[in-house]
């Protein structure tokens, strides 16, 4: 299913700036319960995930969550990456590992790296959300897009599309998520237009080093851009396109406690 498509906007005199984070040091590239408010519901073929609402024989590290909570800062991370699908499915395993999963994220995670980054509201989303991905970069400036995700709504049972789906690791199966149509933040003199979609549910919980419960998400991005002439004739070509299917853990906490990443406008 192609990106939603969000009226064009002509800029006057603006760039896109890449979002700022909380974070002191900028992180190294990466190679290739709320209140529920009213929900949205989506039909599923597939029965619902092992893991997507308690423990099961088909995912026995799974822990049954208290509630999934689809707000706050996230890190994301491609699906592509081989040494985070190798651990999420070894070879020879039926299974998926998230235990194993979650330790390799978190290998990357505390030397700051990650794909994109997200930050959700609350809902029911009285604003919008932020996305910024090292695989959507201002073709001038050389840093990511600041994306708005607009139009967020909870979905009791979020699906994909087949396109979509042929980009996880596994099926996807039904489960609590979130859902939005992506666009520029501010208007963009050389972005003639930019439109995409989010899509993030619940996976599963696993326990940390510290016996803590870590909450595992996945999901998918696709933003797509066209330059306007004057990218064009500065030699950046007809735009860009990025789509990838993640898992999603929360942001790391500064000595604080304080999540890292992006700040709501």
């Amino acid at each position: 299913m192609p990106p939603n498509k969000s009226t064009s906007k002509k800029a006057t005199a603006k760039r896109a700036h890449s979002p700022e984070t909380n974070e002191k040091s900028t992180a190294g590239t990466t190679k290739r319960p709320q209140k529920r408010s009213k929900t949205s519901s989506a039909s599923m073929d597939e029965p619902e995930d092992a893991c997507a609402s308690t423990a099961s024989p088909e995912c026995p590290e799974c822990i049954a969550p208290e509630s999934p909570t689809l707000a706050g800062k996230f890190d994301m991370y491609m699906m592509d990456l081989s040494f985070l699908s190798k651990a999420y499915l070894p070879m020879g395993e039926s299974k998926p590992q998230f235990d194993a999963l979650y330790k390799a994220i978190l290998k990357v995670q505390t030397k700051r790296d990650y794909t994109a980054r997200c930050l959700l509201p609350d809902a029911p989303f009285a604003k919008d959300g932020r996305l910024a991905s090292r695989t959507s970069n201002d073709a001038m400036e050389e840093m990511p897009f600041d994306i708005k995700i607009a139009d967020l709504k909870l979905v009791d049972a979020l699906s994909f599309s087949s396109v979509e789906r042929a980009k996880f690791a596994t099926p996807p199966q039904g489960g609590l998520g979130v859902t939005g149509r992506l666009e520029l933040a501010e208007d963009h003199c050389g972005i003639q237009s930019a439109a995409g979609v989010f899509r993030m549910k619940y996976v599963c919980t696993v326990k940390d080093e510290d016996g803590a419960d870590v909450q595992i998400f996945e999901g998918y991005f696709s933003f797509n851009v066209a330059h306007s002439g004057l990218y064009k004739r500065k030699g950046h070509g007809s735009g860009s396109k990025s789509s990838f299917a993640f898992w999603a853990v929360r942001a790391r906490r500064d000595e604080a406690g304080v999540e890292i990443g992006l700040e709501q406008n």
